[in-house]
């Protein structure tokens, strides 16, 4: 089985690669669909979470507007969240290899794979850039990132240049329509070299 990790900084379009590969009939294991599930259904992880920021559940349930304001004032708190987080999606993520080991290839879709140093679940990296314009575009869309909470995911990630350092393919999401195209001549060479 080829492992292929998706490195990009926040809004490069990651996940819009990794279901290129999904189009073309390869599995995605999705980080952040995870830790959406981990909001959704994990009472006891809500409850962590509630006590340590102070914050009230709402039918089990946090509010991920309330704890990312938390996160604004008191951006160090992001070390906690990421301890009770990464486990599980680490956890989740030996699941996932495990059911899938038998297959020629699966994609990770992880955003924080080089800061957590999981290079040990990756065989290939592929780099997504995009312009910056392009970039600040794609941002203005997400509802849920203002400025100061960008800021402070991007302070969670290496930075862009040490993640090109990692890249074995770099796949350029400026324009969406050329990216397929992109995918499929690094798939092409990924399965020849196999």
């Amino acid at each position: 089985m080829i492992k292929v990790g998706i490195l990009g900084s926040v809004g490069s379009g990651k996940s819009f690669v990794a279901n290129i590969f999904k189009e073309l009939g390869f599995n995605i294991f999705s980080a952040d669909q995870v830790v959406s599930q981990i909001y959704e259904r994990n009472k006891n992880i809500n409850k962590k979470i509630s006590i340590f920021f102070k914050l009230k559940l709402n039918r089990g349930k946090i509010n991920k507007n309330e704890l990312r304001d938390t996160l604004k004032k008191n951006p160090k708190k992001f070390k906690y969240l990421n301890k009770i987080i990464h486990p599980i999606v680490r956890k989740k993520l030996i699941l996932f290899l495990s059911k899938y080991k038998k297959t020629k290839l699966v994609v990770l879709d992880i955003p924080l794979l080089i800061e957590n140093k999981m290079f040990n679940f990756v065989d290939i990296f592929i780099f997504v850039k995009t312009k910056p314009n392009i970039f600040k575009i794609r941002i203005k869309k997400r509802r849920n990132l203002d400025k100061q909470f960008l800021k402070l995911l991007k302070n969670q990630q290496a930075d862009e240049k040490i993640k090109k350092g990692y890249a074995d393919f770099t796949v350029d999401n400026s324009t969406k329509d050329k990216v397929k195209l992109q995918v499929k001549k690094i798939l092409d060479k990924i399965l020849l070299n196999d």
